[in-house]
């Protein structure tokens, strides 16, 4: 299984954890899309619940190993943001240190990514509003907090992003450097370190974020650049609702206040853009042509960034 589980098993193992009482009585749906872990949705005796087991080898094309304990870094976040933000993320349930498991309480029915809202071109503010809000509790009441891994987030964001993309684009290799030495270098706050519309569900009027395997202490301008890299994208994707996606995109800077040094932000943001066209991980839905675009605007993005969001936004207008 290298690492893994089938969906088979998981009844038994949540039986032997103490979650359920009977495997007959469950029903086990693996969850596709994530790389990082095997995911199931497993429902009965009137529970919901989600099983995460993390795996040693993200399943892209190119190789991609991270040390297993992440998973033990994304429980300690969830025990931690549960009182600080009350209702900003599912309800921890089960921590297996042995298998790098968890069990933590599934979302009700109708409950939906804000990625696949997004990318149907709904694209409520409110719900950025609020994200910027969260976020800035959380850097704002972490300076203190030590949890998570550098060298994970070095893993899994910085390879794999940045210094891929210093390897297959030479030319910028110099001011993406400049980049990943500043981000190494600030240690500041807890960081999500994947504060993305995918890892946002939404339903009922609440938020949870979620998938916090990349938790770390660092710099806070990761989160933000991390955010606005998504949105931009969208805005490429979905032309017609661009002007939606940047009201998101103000929302969210605006909730979450005074943003120091703009300009790094968003010079973060072209890193970011380059990489999800270029890099380990590239986004999915992006058309060949739509590629080239984000890959044009992220590298104007870095080599020169604007002082305001507005004029980022320009970057990316057809």
């Amino acid at each position: 299984m290298n690492g893994g589980i089938a969906a088979a098993e998981v009844g038994d193992y949540l039986v032997r954890r103490g979650i359920f009482r009977h495997s007959q009585d469950v029903e086990v749906a693996e969850l596709t899309g994530g790389v990082s872990c095997a995911v199931f949705a497993v429902s009965g005796e009137g529970k919901r619940v989600v099983l995460k087991r993390a795996l040693p080898r993200f399943r892209v094309a190119d190789e991609w190993l991270v040390p297993r304990e992440r998973a033990l870094y994304e429980a300690r976040a969830l025990e931690l943001m549960a009182p600080l933000v009350p209702g900003s993320v599912p309800e921890l349930l089960d921590v297996d240190p042995e298998t790098f498991t968890l069990v933590i309480e599934g979302a009700p029915d109708g409950w939906r990514s804000w990625k696949s809202l997004l990318l149907e071109g709904a694209a409520d503010a409110a719900i950025a509003e609020r994200l910027g809000g969260l976020l800035s509790v959380l850097h704002t009441s972490t300076t203190d907090v030590d949890l998570g891994s550098a060298a994970s987030f070095d893993a899994q964001r910085i390879d794999p992003y940045l210094r891929t993309i210093q390897r297959r684009h030479p030319a910028l290799s110099d001011r993406i450097g400049e980049y990943i030495d500043r981000l190494l270098a600030t240690d500041v706050c807890i960081v999500h370190g994947d504060f993305s519309p995918k890892n946002v569900l939404v339903g009922d009027g609440h938020v949870w974020v979620i998938d916090w395997e990349i938790v770390h202490r660092g710099d806070p301008a990761f989160d933000l650049a991390f955010m606005l890299n998504h949105l931009l994208l969208k805005a490429i994707h979905r032309p017609g609702a661009r002007d939606r996606y940047e009201q998101c995109g103000g929302a969210f800077a605006e909730a979450y206040g005074p943003i120091a040094d703009l300009p790094y932000v968003l010079g973060l943001v072209g890193c970011l853009m380059v990489a999800r066209v270029d890099g380990k991980s590239p986004a999915e839905y992006l058309t060949p042509t739509e590629r080239d675009r984000a890959r044009e605007a992220g590298i104007a993005l870095l080599r020169d960034p604007p002082g305001s969001l507005p004029d980022a936004w320009e970057q990316v207008s057809v």
